[in-house]
């Protein structure tokens, strides 16, 4: 039986909403109007789909594994992290091709 509460508080909006904030702050790309927004719409898309997919991953292999189950406000939260993760992780790639000068 699900143990964990699914309710979701003000606290789990403002860590989410925090999430999308973060996201879309490390994933803006530069450029002409029109290809940058596509750009930066583009890398959003992946960001959530890389996360939901990992999201899913997760819950097949521990599910049949440990009996872990999880509830859908944690997977919602899951996927909104790892999409920030995922953006920190690529500015700092970007960073580093610019810096070594090799982009």
């Amino acid at each position: 039986m699900d143990e964990t509460p699914q309710r979701w508080t003000r606290k789990d909006y403002m860590e989410v909403s925090a999430a999308v904030f973060f996201t879309l702050v490390f994933s803006i790309r530069t450029g002409e109007y029109p290809s940058a927004i596509l750009k930066t719409l583009r890398y959003l898309l992946a960001y959530y789909v890389y996360g939901a997919v990992i999201v899913l991953l997760f819950i097949g292999l521990n599910r049949h594994m440990f009996k872990f189950r999880l509830n859908k406000k944690m997977m919602i939260k899951g996927v909104f992290y790892l999409a920030v993760l995922f953006a920190v992780t690529q500015m700092f790639h970007e960073a580093f091709l610019m810096l070594t000068g090799q982009r």
